[in-house]
């Protein structure tokens, strides 16, 4: 899973990035944890050799300066390509490095209308193309039903495209379809009301926090980090903040394996059936998938254990069309 830090000059990306990778970056890209109090639990009772989160990339989109070519803000645009998920920072602190004062909703409006206006030439320039080489029925239908769309400044996150226009679109990568989850700097102390922004969050989650604070709370051990997010005001570490939610915009969910020697969190898309789950896994047990033994991990912490789980006949037996969901600890049975 990739995502962007996106958002304006000055707005706290980079904070942002340290805070998430715990100060383990690598310049403007770093691997963050997908925090999930479930595996700490579950690899308490299991004591695997091995416990594995979670995790995706996140990358700063650092702000560019103009060339003779391209404006600061088409190559910004340029640089956030092919994200699954952005996360959008928003400045509502005030700073003497900036000229202008905080003004949230007129920073998330700019991007918003910048997103829009990058995909509307897209499309532009597909039709341009289209009479060289001609467009099938259904990519130009769903050309058309986006171009609709955002001339009515909607983002194409929020529209449904039957599945043989939706297929022909993903190539051209369109930003405003991207998922996204709203992350407002505040100031020390300050209490965001997201009123504030109004119609303009649209269905995209909020989370406000002072970012700085948040890096300082990155710095110490694990055990401490809960306790001093508490005691600072802050609703959690960043990476409990912002990861759960990301996931959540992204309509990721997670199934754990459980052993002696590992237990592990499975990132899949929510829907997901049985048979292509068991594909992350590994791609033999999915060809070769006979059943899917699971439990909901609430039902395994009442139990404590699988055999518990089995004798209680809350372990299911499920087939390949079974829709996995969140949380579900899956055991697979498979002949290759």
């Amino acid at each position: 899973m990739e995502s962007r830090i996106i958002g304006l000059k000055g707005s706290g990306k980079s904070t942002l990035l340290s805070a998430l990778a715990e100060g383990r970056t690598d310049g403007t890209i770093a691997t963050v944890r997908l925090a999930d109090e479930r595996i700490r639990r579950l690899s308490e009772i299991f004591k695997p050799k091995k416990t594995v989160y979670g995790e995706f990339t996140v990358m700063e989109a650092v702000w560019p300066d103009a060339t003779a070519r391209k404006g600061a803000m088409e190559r910004y645009l340029d640089q956030i390509q092919g994200a699954q998920v952005f996360l959008h920072v928003i400045r509502a602190f005030e700073s003497p490095m900036l000229a202008d004062p905080a003004d949230p909703a007129r920073d998330l409006q700019e991007l918003d209308e910048q997103f829009i206006l990058s995909d509307l030439l897209a499309i532009e320039r597909a039709f341009e193309r289209a009479r060289k080489s001609p467009l099938s029925d259904q990519a130009k239908k769903g050309l058309e039903r986006a171009r609709d769309a955002l001339e009515n400044d909607v983002p194409l996150r929020e529209v449904e495209f039957p599945d043989t226009e939706s297929q022909q679109l993903r190539s051209y990568a369109f930003l405003t379809g991207v998922p996204q989850l709203l992350l407002v700097n505040t100031a020390s102390g300050a209490d965001f009301q997201p009123e504030a922004l109004g119609e303009l969050v649209r269905n995209r989650s909020l989370v406000a926090f002072p970012f700085t604070e948040a890096m300082e709370v990155a710095q110490l051990s694990e055990e401490e980090q809960a306790e001093f997010a508490e005691a600072m005001g802050l609703p959690g570490p960043a990476t409990a903040i912002v990861t759960q939610a990301a996931f959540g915009a992204m309509g990721m969910i997670s199934f754990f394996t459980v052993g002696e020697d590992e237990v592990r969190a499975w990132p899949i898309k929510r829907g997901t059936t049985a048979r292509q789950a068991a594909g992350a896994v590994h791609s033999d047990i999915e060809r070769g998938f006979i059943r899917a033994e699971v439990v909901g991990y609430e039902e395994f912490m009442e139990r404590g254990s699988l055999k518990a789980c089995k004798d209680s006949g809350v372990l299911r037996i499920e087939g390949k069309e079974y829709v996995v969901r969140d949380g579900e600890i899956v055991h697979y049975r498979f002949n290759v």
